[in-house]
């Protein structure tokens, strides 16, 4: 336990991840090391809105994407060659075979990737300890976490508290990513804008774009 007075705490600085200026518009200025889950159901721009924001990521830093759901598939190499992914040098792959045990052991090796995208948390079978866990270890590492959902929250115990936790929370619907982030932001998403008018209603469309 370590207590500090306010004085120390309001001038403490941190690092920066350095996203671009149009993605500080979305999630704000994140730090180099932060949590993220993002949750939707099937089929609503979940993927593509992913893809966008690790092409961002890789830009930057190192990048591991566990495709438990996928693997090392047909449909992941088609994600892999959306928004240049395949480009990209900083990015790599683990399949299905990766486990919690196994994902610990590698993220301890040096210079193992500082940023981690979990598809999909009810795969990894994490439980909150577990996570809180990963985050204890690796504090500075990112953590992103994809999820099923429950209506219009993650499913699962794990996903849920998870969202309570984690700084940016992104809800995938209808093609907009509806995004809280507590480092600031204030736009939302828009994943595909031509289907995502038709299913919200332009006026109700109009409404998401900022926040």
């Amino acid at each position: 336990m370590k207590v500090i007075s306010v004085k120390k705490l309001v001038a403490k600085t941190y690092k920066k991840l350095g996203l671009s200026d149009e993605w500080k518009e979305y999630v704000g200025d994140v730090d180099a090391a932060f949590t993220m889950i993002i949750w939707g159901a099937s089929f609503n721009g979940k993927s593509s809105f992913l893809n966008a924001f690790v092409a961002e990521l890789a830009r930057i830093t190192t990048v591991l994407y566990v495709a438990l759901e996928e693997s090392f598939s047909t449909t992941s190499k088609m994600k892999a060659m959306e928004n240049g992914l395949s480009e990209m040098k900083n990015l790599r792959y683990a399949n299905h075979e990766t486990n919690f045990a196994s994902l610990m052991e590698y993220l301890g090796k040096k210079r193992s990737p500082r940023i981690v995208i979990i598809d999909s948390l009810q795969y990894i079978a994490m439980t909150y300890v577990d996570y809180k866990r990963l985050k204890e270890t690796f504090p500075h590492k990112t953590f992103i976490f994809i999820s099923h959902s429950e209506g219009k929250l993650p499913d699962g115990k794990t996903g849920k508290k998870i969202r309570y936790d984690a700084p940016i929370k992104v809800f995938v619907s209808d093609f907009i990513a509806i995004i809280d982030s507590r480092f600031g932001g204030h736009k939302n998403y828009v994943i595909w804008e031509q289907e995502a008018k038709k299913r919200w209603g332009t006026k109700e469309f109009k409404k998401h774009l900022n926040r």
